[in-house]
C-alpha cells in the first residue's frame, strides 16, 4: 500500500476560503479496500413519490438577495405551510452544485441553480447491489471484504459536505454571514417502505452497546467542522495525480437529537409517525437541528456541514433501523451540469470509522475519505448550513482578509499579483501566473455587492498581465474579483476620474 509524506507550506492571504487553510503535514494511505465498495454500488433515481411546485426554473428565486454567493451556490427558503407546518419555516438553505466558478467551461444556466433541479430531477439514492441492498450515505455500516486482519476500515456512519463561503461583497455593510444550524434529508428502511410504513416512519433503534452520545437512545449529531487541505497523489501508482484535497477537521459547533425526534423524508398522504405530507417543497421533509450559538463568518472561510450517526459494535448490536441520506441533484449522464469539482476532492465525504476486533473498541471513529474515490460522482449530499446575514459582532465583515497583498497563490497552482496602476483612471492591469492555458472571469463590484463591470480574458500559461478598461465605471471604491479554474483571488481597488 503506497504512502504520501507530504511537506507543510503556509497558506497566503487570500481572498478565498482556501486562504485560511495551513497545509499540513500527515502521512495518508489509498484505501484500495474502501474504493473496492464502488464495485457493488447501484444508483436510483428517487423522488419520494411528491414532486415540488411550482413548475421548476433554472435558476431559485434568491430571497433576500444574497449578493455573495458564488455560481456554484443556490439556496432556498424553507416554506411555511399551515398543514406541516416545519419549525423552520423561513430559514434559508445553502447548497453546493455546477457552475461557472468551478469550470468556465459549465454553462451559466448552471449557476444558482441546485434546487430547482433538485425539486425538478429529485436525488440519487445509492445501495449495495451485496449487503442486501443496504444503502450508502447512512448509519449503515459496510465492512471490508476481508475482515480477517484485526483493524477494519468499515464505511458509514456519517457525510459531510464542504461550503466554501466568502462573505467579502459584505464588506461595508456591517453585517457577516451567519450559521444557525444544519438541515439533511434523511430516509429509513427503503426496502419495507412500502409494505410496513409504520415501521419506517417510526424508528425503534435504541442505544448501541458502547454509545458515542451516552443518552439512552440512538443520536445523530449535526456539526459544522473546520477544513484542511492537502495535496495528494491519486494517481494509480504508474502515473502521478496529485491534487489539492480536502478533509474535515476540528468541530466548531455541534447539536445532538435522539432518533425519535428525526424527520422522516418520506411524503405521505397525511402525518404519519415521523413522516409528514408536503404541499410546496420538499423542503418541508428535512430534518433539521439548531446549534445553541449561531457561528459567525466575517472572512471566507470553507467549512464541512457534517451529519454524523451513532456507531453501533458490528456483531453485538442488533440494528433496527437503516437510516440514510441522498445525492443530487438527480442529473442523467451527458447533462450539462453533471461536471464534478474535482479540481480539489474532498468537496463531500464519508465517515470511514476504524474497528479493531481484538477489543471491540472504535480506535479511529474520526476518519473521513473522499466520496468520489468510492461512490464516483462529485454530485452534493442533501446536507445545507441553514444561513442568515446579520450585524457582526466586530463590524462584520474584517476587511484585511479581503484584501491581498503581494502575489499570492491558491492550491499552489494560479498566481496573482496586486492590481495597478491604484487608484486607477482608464484601465487596471492584474498579474497572473497560470499552470496552463484558460480563460479568466473578472468582476467589480460597488462595496454593497453591485456588480458594475465584467470581463472575459483569454489567460496564457505562464505569466501574464491582464488589462480590464474601465471608461464607463464611475468613481468610487470597488472590489475586484478574479477568478480561473485554477484560483480565485478579490482586491480593494478605487477609480478616479
Amino acid at each position: 500500500m503506497r504512502y504520501l509524506h507530504l511537506t507543510v507550506a503556509a497558506a497566503v492571504l487570500l481572498s478565498t476560503a482556501w486562504a485560511q487553510l495551513t497545509r499540513q503535514r500527515r502521512e495518508f494511505k489509498r484505501l484500495p479496500e474502501v474504493e473496492a465498495l464502488l464495485r457493488s454500488a447501484q444508483w436510483a433515481r428517487l423522488e419520494e413519490l411528491r414532486a415540488s411546485r411550482p413548475a421548476p426554473q433554472m435558476r431559485t428565486a434568491l430571497l433576500p438577495p444574497l449578493t455573495w454567493l458564488k455560481p456554484s451556490q443556490d439556496a432556498d427558503t424553507v416554506p411555511n405551510v399551515a398543514s406541516t407546518q416545519p419549525n423552520f419555516a423561513g430559514d434559508t438553505l445553502l447548497g453546493n452544485n455546477a457552475g461557472d466558478d468551478i469550470d468556465i467551461n459549465i454553462s451559466s444556466d448552471c449557476n444558482h441553480s441546485f434546487f430547482d433541479s433538485l425539486y425538478s430531477l429529485g436525488a440519487w439514492l445509492i445501495y449495495s447491489s451485496t449487503q442486501n441492498g443496504a444503502t450508502f450515505n447512512g448509519n449503515y455500516l459496510f465492512p471490508p471484504s476481508n475482515t480477517a486482519p484485526d483493524t477494519l476500515y468499515y464505511v458509514g456512519g456519517g457525510i459531510a459536505e464542504r461550503y466554501d463561503i466568502d462573505p467579502c461583497a459584505l464588506q461595508g455593510s456591517g453585517n457577516s454571514i451567519y450559521i444557525k444550524g444544519a438541515a439533511s434529508t434523511i430516509l429509513n428502511n427503503f426496502n419495507v417502505r412500502a409494505a410496513d410504513w409504520t415501521r419506517t416512519c417510526t424508528p425503534i433503534i435504541g442505544e448501541p452497546t458502547d454509545p458515542e452520545v451516552p443518552d439512552g437512545a440512538y443520536t445523530i449529531t449535526y456539526e459544522l467542522r473546520d477544513t484542511f487541505m492537502l495535496d495528494l497523489d491519486w494517481g494509480d501508482g504508474s502515473t502521478s495525480d496529485i491534487r489539492p484535497t480536502s478533509f474535515p477537521k476540528d468541530t466548531l459547533a455541534q447539536v445532538s437529537k435522539p432518533i425519535d425526534q428525526v424527520r422522516i423524508g418520506y411524503a405521505r398522504p397525511s402525518v404519519q409517525g415521523q413522516c409528514v405530507n408536503q404541499e410546496v417543497t420538499r423542503l418541508e421533509r428535512y430534518d433539521h437541528a439548531y446549534f445553541s450559538q449561531p457561528y459567525e463568518i466575517d472572512r471566507p472561510r470553507s467549512i464541512y456541514v457534517a451529519l454524523r450517526y451513532e456507531l453501533y459494535t458490528p456483531g453485538l448490536d442488533n440494528v433496527a433501523d437503516t437510516l440514510f441520506g441522498l445525492i443530487g441533484p438527480a442529473y442523467q449522464a451527458g447533462d450539462p451540469c453533471l461536471t464534478g469539482d474535482t479540481l480539489v476532492y474532498g468537496r463531500n465525504c464519508v465517515r470511514v470509522p476504524v474497528y479493531r476486533q481484538s477489543t471491540t473498541a472504535w480506535i479511529g471513529p474520526d476518519e473521513w475519505y473522499p466520496q468520489y474515490y468510492i461512490l464516483g460522482y462529485q454530485l452534493n449530499y442533501l446536507l445545507h448550513p441553514i444561513i442568515y446575514e446579520a450585524p457582526g459582532t466586530n463590524g462584520g465583515v474584517d476587511s484585511v482578509s479581503c484584501i491581498t497583498t503581494g502575489q499570492v497563490v491558491r492550491s499552489g497552482t494560479q498566481g496573482f499579483g496586486l492590481p495597478y496602476p491604484n487608484p486607477a483612471v482608464e484601465c487596471i492591469n492584474l498579474k497572473l501566473t497560470t499552470p496552463a492555458a484558460t480563460r479568466g472571469q473578472f468582476m467589480l463590484y460597488t462595496v454593497d455587492g453591485q456588480q458594475v463591470a465584467e470581463w472575459s480574458r483569454p489567460v496564457p500559461a505562464g505569466e501574464s498581465t491582464i488589462s480590464l478598461d474601465l471608461p464607463a465605471v464611475p468613481a468610487g471604491s470597488y472590489i475586484l474579483h478574479a477568478r480561473t479554474p485554477y484560483g480565485v483571488a478579490s482586491f480593494w481597488v478605487n477609480v478616479v476620474k
